[in-house]
């Protein structure tokens, strides 16, 4: 049975918006710095996070039965996967050409230290995740340092450590969201065994520390959607759900963005 996607889904199902939302905070962070970056850049660093998450599904539906998967992206990535991996392997040699013309030495040497996590990432995620891989911190941390991998010199810890907080509460809240989807697969994460009590701690964490450095404009408005969104989590549905807690992010640099426009 072919699976029926929904027009505002393809983006969340192709991965789209994951490669496009990486750019978008990589241009909040590099606007704060005073920081040109190329398009090149910009376009590697998203080609890379939708090469990881790609990577990711397609093996998650490799060895498992179409009637386990319960999500539209792992029952789409399972009917397509031959279209897919061919997909994949086209970008992934566009994306190298695409590195080599248009990014500085040292630019190169922080992607492919961003690479090898990414390529550990994945191969942890499928060797663990059916006892126990804390793959929301994980994807958190790894999503922050492509925001920063291209950047002359690392924002200051107080904005990386609030942006890591709001990019871990907001995969713990699809994690939970997404509880069943997980026990089908057998997966065990983190949200297993950490309450949504915490997910408040951790978005005002994140705001007090946003608070201290220039990304507040970027920042807050972010972690107040992600705030949002899970206190109506029952009222929505599996699938708008993590449409939305993508979409809030992007909330951060749009407001940016405005700010900057007015001053």
């Amino acid at each position: 049975m072919t699976t029926k996607i929904k027009l505002w889904q393809w983006p969340n199902i192709l991965a789209i918006d994951a490669g496009l939302l990486s750019a978008a905070w990589l241009w909040a962070f590099a606007e704060v710095q005073s920081t040109q970056l190329t398009l090149g850049a910009y376009t590697v660093l998203a080609m890379s996070v939708w090469l990881t998450y790609v990577a990711d599904r397609l093996f998650d539906v490799s060895s498992r039965a179409e009637s386990r998967l319960l999500s539209d992206r792992h029952r789409f990535a399972k009917q397509n996967q031959p279209i897919l991996w061919l997909l994949w392997g086209m970008v992934l040699l566009t994306n190298i050409s695409l590195a080599l013309v248009s990014l500085s030495a040292t630019q190169m040497q922080k992607g492919l230290s961003l690479l090898f996590l990414c390529l550990a990432y994945t191969a942890c995620s499928q060797a663990l995740s059916k006892r126990f891989f804390p793959k929301e911190l994980l994807v958190a941390l790894i999503f922050t340092g492509g925001t920063q991998v291209f950047l002359p010199e690392l924002s200051a810890w107080p904005c990386l450590a609030a942006f890591t907080l709001l990019c871990l509460a907001n995969c713990l809240c699809i994690s939970w969201k997404e509880h069943y989807i997980d026990a089908e697969l057998q997966v065990q994460s983190l949200s297993n065994f950490v309450d949504k009590i915490w997910l408040y701690p951790l978005l005002l964490v994140s705001a007090a520390l946003s608070g201290t450095s220039s990304y507040t404009a970027a920042l807050l408005p972010a972690i107040f959607a992600v705030l949002i969104l899970q206190l109506n989590a029952k009222r929505l549905g599996v699938e708008s759900f993590r449409v939305l807690c993508d979409a809030a992010l992007f909330i951060g640099p749009l407001c940016y963005l405005f700010v900057s426009m007015e001053m």
